[in-house]
């Protein structure tokens, strides 16, 4: 199975490993793959090697946003993609059960069957993890500025936290719930449902009364548990929408950072992406 290796050389993991195309290429040779030789140049220049050389799956080792800059491309053209956590969460290798190590996790993928992911779409952005919406999602720009700083980095992200969970917040994002009824809240949280799970999207509005709950919020949502906070009301379909307070509205697509105007619409497509299926371990 001819393979081809694209690698964002700035994505976290990718950064700490000694010689990362080569030794990610020797586990993918250990593990039946014709590794095709790939130019050391952008993703772009990657991408169009990729096409060029007739590659029978991609291999895509980076963080969430290198994979989700992806999506389209691999929507269009059915290649099959083999994701590889290179970034800080990793969240949809985390969720096909991957090992958070590149190395480890490339050792679990072989030459076979392929499996379909669901992909959303925000006003036609694709989403293949998560969303924040409203004025929490600028906490990813401190997040940004933490990169590379060490325990120091943190002391921005900390205090723009704090500052957050302290504030009074108005109502920034606005549900409707049917023709007369609406719901409003701080702030909501659009996930996708789990690979192959035949679940809709999950729509959670955040109404925190008080500042600790809002900070009761915040470690939930970290941990993957807000279904489980009484201040949150929790939606789901195929389709959602989301009106905003403002003429833009800050959102996070997979940890990226933009501004959107509202109405905000999210779509869910079944199967648009082909993956090749991981091994378990």
């Amino acid at each position: 199975m001819r393979a081809a290796l694209i690698i964002n050389a700035t994505a976290g993991r990718i950064a700490h490993l000694d010689a990362p195309r080569a030794t990610i290429e020797a586990v993918l040779t250990e593990a039946g793959f014709v590794v095709l030789a790939m130019p050391d140049a952008d993703l772009d220049a990657q991408w169009k090697a990729t096409l060029d050389q007739d590659a029978q799956v991609v291999f895509i080792a980076g963080g969430d946003g290198t994979l989700r800059g992806f999506a389209q491309r691999l929507i269009e053209t059915r290649l099959p993609c083999a994701p590889l956590p290179g970034g800080t969460m990793n969240r949809v290798c985390a969720r096909l059960g991957l090992p958070p190590e590149p190395l480890a996790a490339a050792a679990r993928y072989r030459p076979g069957p392929t499996m379909e992911l669901d992909v959303a779409t925000l006003n036609g952005e694709p989403l293949l993890y998560q969303s924040l919406l409203g004025r929490p999602a600028r906490l990813l720009r401190f997040r940004e500025m933490q990169r590379g700083a060490g325990w120091a980095g943190w002391l921005p992200l900390a205090l723009a936290g704090l500052r957050n969970i302290l504030r009074d917040p108005r109502p920034d994002v606005v549900v409707p719930l049917g023709p007369r009824r609406r719901v409003s809240g701080v702030a909501a949280v659009v996930t996708l449902p789990e690979p192959e799970s035949g679940a809709a999207l999950t729509l959670q509005v955040l109404r925190p009364p008080h500042p600790f709950a809002r900070l009761r919020q915040l470690w939930r949502w970290f941990h993957g548990r807000l279904a489980e906070d009484a201040d949150v009301l929790t939606l789901q379909g195929e389709q959602l929408l989301v009106h905003g307070r403002d003429r833009l509205m800050r959102v996070t697509l997979d940890g990226e950072m933009m501004a959107l105007a509202p109405p905000l619409r999210v779509r869910l497509r079944r199967g648009a992406i082909t993956l090749l299926r991981p091994q378990s371990g």
